[in-house]
C-alpha cells in the first residue's frame, strides 16, 4: 500500500473502532446502563415515522429475525417498544416505539447529527460531494462483501 492508502486504512481502521466506543460511552452516560449499542441500533432500525414489520428492522440491521426477537424480548420488557401483530395476518408483528423508545432515539439522532457536523463542517459543496462519493463507494463495498459473507 501507498502511504496515502495506509493513512486511509488506519483512519478508517480508528473511525470504526472509536465511534462504537463513543457511542456506547454516551449511551451508558445518558441511559445508566439500560441500553447496550446494539439495542439502539435497534431502535434507530424501528425509527419514529412508521411502524415496522420484524423482517424489515432484521434486514435493515442484517440480522435474522431470531436474533431480533431476543433484542426485542430486553427492548420490551425495559419499555423501549411495543409489539403487536397484524390485524391482516397474525404471522406479521409490527413494531413501534415508545415514548421511551422516541426519547432513546431522538438522544442518538442527535449524536449521529453532531458527528456529520463535525465531518462536514467547513467544507464547501464540492468538498462535502467528493466525501459523500467516497464514503457511497464504501457502503457499496460493504455491500458486496455482506452479500458474498451471506450467499458463500
Amino acid at each position: 500500500m501507498k502511504k496515502e492508502e495506509k493513512t486511509i486504512d488506519s483512519i478508517l481502521t480508528r473511525l470504526f473502532i472509536t465511534t462504537l466506543k463513543i457511542e456506547e460511552r454516551s449511551i451508558a452516560a445518558r441511559f445508566n446502563n439500560d441500553l447496550s449499542i446494539s439495542e439502539l441500533h435497534v431502535i434507530r432500525e424501528i425509527g419514529i415515522d412508521d411502524t415496522k414489520t420484524m423482517t424489515q428492522v432484521a434486514n435493515g440491521l442484517k440480522i435474522s429475525v431470531g436474533a431480533l426477537t431476543t433484542a426485542m424480548n430486553k427492548l420490551e420488557q425495559k419499555g423501549y417498544v411495543t409489539r403487536t401483530r397484524d390485524i391482516g395476518d397474525r404471522r406479521i408483528v409490527n413494531l413501534c416505539l415508545t415514548e421511551r423508545g422516541r426519547d432513546a432515539f431522538d438522544i442518538h439522532e442527535a449524536f449521529h447529527k453532531e458527528m456529520v457536523d463535525a465531518a462536514i463542517s467547513g467544507l464547501t459543496p464540492k468538498e462535502k460531494g467528493i466525501i459523500l462519493k467516497a464514503l457511497s463507494q464504501l457502503d457499496d463495498f460493504f455491500i458486496r462483501e455482506w452479500e458474498k459473507a451471506r450467499s458463500g
